[in-house]
């Protein structure tokens, strides 16, 4: 015969094994959380990376454009530069 503390210790038991495997589903969904949210934020750093690669590449190729059609301007504009930098740099 059962008594009624037994019965309360299986209630307990089946209500524990419940508990963990409810928090068992919890850690599994918040692995997958935040694995997504990880992958996420790789494909924006990519993206923002291959953004700043491209603009990268168009103003070098704009600044040789200009170099190549005003050539002594672009020289005269690094001398005066260089010249500036080695006063500022000699002190």
């Amino acid at each position: 015969m059962a008594t009624a503390t037994d019965k309360e210790l299986q209630e307990l038991r089946a209500e524990f094994s419940a508990l963990k495997s409810e928090l068992s589903d919890m850690g599994k969904t918040l692995s997958e959380l935040a694995k997504s949210a990880a992958d996420e934020g790789r494909g924006r750093i990519r993206s923002a990376a291959d953004q700043s690669r491209q603009q990268a590449r168009e103003t070098w190729g704009a600044f040789e454009n200009e170099v190549e059609e005003r050539p002594m301007t672009s020289l005269a504009i690094a001398l005066g530069v260089g010249f500036i930098l080695g006063k500022l740099l000699d002190r």
